[in-house]
């Protein structure tokens, strides 16, 4: 075995068997049994739940955008490192903007964590 190359077969590198749920590791993506995307609960965003958010880059992304924003490459990087198997990165975008969660802030020309947010800032619809 070549412990210096990485595992690049068709199967998961460190499979233990389904009950791979203790959230210790930094990629949760690797236990694809099937379609898993990132549970998001409804309504607004809480620190309370953005800690206890998985996977861990998708806390990550978040609370980078809390801190300093993100630009518009940082916020496609995080996605794509965020999204579940079988998701694309677009969707994750859509969704956390969906959620209220994720905004672009015009004056800092970045896009944003939203805390406690329902609804995306947008225009009214009539």
């Amino acid at each position: 075995m070549r412990s210096s190359e990485p595992a690049n077969d068709n199967g998961p590198a460190n499979d233990n068997g389904p009950a791979n749920d203790n959230g210790n590791d930094a990629d949760v993506r690797a236990g694809a049994d099937g379609p898993l995307p990132p549970a998001l609960p409804e309504g607004p965003l809480t620190m309370a739940r953005l800690v206890a958010l998985e996977p861990a880059a998708l806390r990550r992304l978040l609370t980078t955008g809390l801190r300093a924003g993100l630009t518009e490459a940082e916020l496609d990087a995080g996605c794509a490192a965020a999204a579940a198997p079988g998701q694309k990165p677009a969707d994750l975008r859509a969704l956390l903007q969906q959620r209220g969660w994720l905004g672009w802030d015009p004056d800092r020309q970045r896009w944003r964590t939203r805390l406690g947010a329902t609804t995306p800032s947008a225009p009214s619809q009539a």
